[in-house]
């Protein structure tokens, strides 16, 4: 069995050494690591073109910068292995890895593998995450019911659940691709690419599409992955940057609903409430984000920037559905507003609370 292991690289000279090696020090030995560097202006494509000398089963191709999307979709068509891997440059991997998913896939012939991984920050694990679904197998139309709903978003009602402090009611996957095996027919045979148009959630979406096509997903407890923090990379500079990150939302938000379309078609069943409590979320936290002090933009136009999210199709119909249904709290304010419409009172009042120091975490 052939694992392809595609990795988009783009100026990170300092951390591809370290994710090859860890790759190139497996204890499993059938796979091929396909690189796209993805128009680095550093040395990064220095250091791949010394790695792929050093081994055959690396390829590399050099492109210019158009985003992970495109980074990755390129790699994906000179794969050659039954399984696909997608791996972030800056991060590395234990070396039992693949031999480990090998030996789940020819256990129990399945088509994804979801597994664990660990925070790892300043030379060391900062946190333990392993899948916290309750069964290790599922099969059919369980993976709709039970798998899907956890990646592809929110619902409202988790929101109450939060906002009367349920544990883990927020509680959605990681939906990184580093840390679920695919299988190559199921994406090629479905004609599954990453979303040239996402800035951010590309994942998000691919593996909710993906799992809608799958038969069959183990859920392997153990952490191989070591995700990498480091305050240069494109999520971090992306949550410092408000307007960016509401044009990364509008655009997460038009590939939810294309693909709610898409599985509607299929199946006949509409999976929008499965997610609509991550827009409701998603207006509260702009509140917040947007009416916090900023240099750069004035106010009025960060409240008109605000208003461009809400009155998006369909987002007034979620937020009409959406019955807040909480004990009184700091936090269940903004939700009045919202559901209220009174959206100026709204950015007003999460202004305030910016100035007081309150700070809005959905943990």
């Amino acid at each position: 069995m052939k694992f392809s292991i595609v990795i988009p690289a783009y100026n990170i000279e300092d951390y591809i050494g370290k994710c090859l090696d860890s790759i190139l020090s497996q204890t499993y030995s059938d796979y091929e690591i396909i690189v796209v560097n993805d128009g680095s202006t550093d040395n990064t494509g220095r250091v791949l073109d010394e790695y792929k000398k050093k081994d055959s089963r690396i390829t590399v191709i050099h492109k210019e910068n158009e985003g992970v999307s495109i980074a990755r979709n390129t790699g994906m068509e000179l794969a050659t292995g039954e399984y696909f891997l997608f791996f972030d440059g800056d991060d590395f991997v234990e070396p039992y890895c693949l031999a480990d998913l090998a030996k789940i896939v020819e256990r129990g012939e399945y088509d994804t593998v979801i597994y664990g991984y660990h925070r790892f920050e300043d030379g060391k694990i900062k946190e333990t995450c392993p899948p916290i679904f309750e069964k290790r197998h599922y099969i059919g139309n369980e993976i709709m019911s039970e798998l899907f709903p956890k990646f592809i978003g929110i619902s409202d009602h988790a929101i109450n659940d939060w906002l009367n402090h349920k544990d883990r009611a927020l509680y959605v996957e990681n939906p990184a691709l580093w840390h679920v095996m695919t299988k190559v027919s199921v994406i090629k045979d479905n004609g599954l690419k990453f979303n040239k148009n996402l800035r951010v959630g590309e994942d998000t979406m691919f593996v909710s599409e993906y799992l809608s096509y799958a038969e069959s997903v183990y859920v392997e407890k153990k952490c191989y992955y070591y995700l990498v923090t480091r305050t240069t990379s494109t999520i971090f500079v992306y949550e410092k940057k408000p307007l960016q990150k509401l044009e990364g939302k509008i655009r997460l938000l038009t590939a939810r609903k294309e693909l709610t379309s898409k599985i509607d078609g299929r199946f006949n069943i509409d999976v929008t409430k499965e997610w609509a409590g991550t827009v409701i979320m998603s207006c509260i936290e702009l509140a917040f984000l947007l009416s916090a002090p900023n240099k750069e933009y004035g106010y009025f136009k960060r409240y008109r920037e605000f208003l461009k999210y809400i009155k998006l199709p369909g987002v007034e119909k979620m937020i009409s559905d959406y019955k807040v249904d909480a004990k009184f709290s700091v936090n269940v304010i903004p939700f009045w507003f919202l559901k209220g419409k009174m959206y100026f009172i709204l950015f007003l009042a999460t202004t305030v609370l910016n100035i007081a120091g309150y700070k809005f975490k959905r943990s």
